[in-house]
């Protein structure tokens, strides 16, 4: 599998508190999972005021061969 995780020390949120998506924008975060998901992968999210946040996805590796390259 191929992991991806992003460390943000800024000031974090609460994200049973974020505010649900709209047309005015976002986090973004649950379309990200949307791909993720799409590609049988994690995703995840841990934040917490002051605390900063961790965002990271994994996905499964997948080798190719030439005919599919």
């Amino acid at each position: 599998s191929v992991t991806l995780d992003i460390y943000d020390d800024g000031t974090g949120f609460d994200p049973s508190a974020a505010a649900p998506p709209s047309d005015a924008g976002g986090y973004g975060l649950r379309a990200m999972r949307q791909r993720v998901e799409q590609l049988d992968g994690v995703f995840s999210v841990e934040s917490s005021p002051a605390e900063g946040t961790i965002v990271a996805a994994q996905l499964p590796a997948q080798r190719t061969t030439r005919d599919d390259a």
